[in-house]
């Protein structure tokens, strides 16, 4: 009589691990299968919409809209004011100088003569720096205010324009070759190397904001 045939413990260790192994194997096949499918049913990402982008000339902007040339009239009409001031203090003080020769040497007359033009001096001095901090800051405030509207105008006419971007063209201005390093920190400085004509917007933003100034001031 035949005895039944034992496998050997090894034998069966390994076709566990067989076992086993087929198991994960299909298992991980399907979830795989299952991920390209998901993936392929998945509807498609839509492309993202390239930024419109437009460069503009900031100091053709500035020196080409109304709205600064009248504030540039108006400066000049204050400098002519404050000069005036100035040229009558300073009359006054070449007067007095001319007063004082006609005065004896060591005079008590002569004295008065020379504390008033001392005071005189002091008060020309000190009108002429007033006009000229007066007229500074004036023209940084006109500055600061036309770059606030050209800002608001780009925004508005960007809209308008359907454009996501205006960005300042740095690339046009001419550099000053006074030195290798100031030369070196005015190239360091700018952000364009160089920006295609075709997008470039200056002369319909002026013509924009130029439309803008006329309403606003009745025109």
């Amino acid at each position: 009589m035949l005895k039944p045939t034992t496998m050997p413990t090894t034998t069966l260790t390994q076709n566990s691990r067989i076992k086993q192994f087929l198991r994960v194997e299909t298992f991980a096949g399907l979830a795989l299968v299952a991920a390209i499918v998901s993936t392929s049913l998945r509807p498609a990402a839509p492309e993202a919409t390239p930024s419109k982008i437009a460069t503009i000339d900031l100091e053709k902007t500035y020196n080409s809209i109304q709205r600064y040339s009248d504030t540039q009239a108006s400066l000049k009409k204050l400098a002519e004011q404050l000069d005036a001031q100035v040229g009558v203090s300073e009359a006054s003080v070449k007067d007095l100088e001319a007063e004082l020769d006609s005065y004896q040497a060591g005079s008590d007359a002569q004295a008065a003569a020379v504390q008033k033009l001392q005071t005189s001096i002091g008060e020309f001095r000190a009108v002429q720096q007033f006009a000229n901090a007066k007229l500074e800051m004036e023209r940084a405030r006109a500055l600061r205010d036309t770059y606030i509207a050209i800002k608001d105008a780009a925004r508005r006419f960007a809209e308008r324009e359907g454009l996501d971007y205006i960005l300042l063209d740095d690339s046009l201005p001419e550099m000053d070759p006074a030195n290798a390093t100031k030369t070196m920190q005015q190239i360091s400085a700018r952000r364009f190397i160089f920006a295609n004509p075709k997008s470039d917007v200056t002369d319909a933003l002026i013509g924009f904001m130029n439309e803008d100034w006329k309403a606003a001031s009745g025109g």
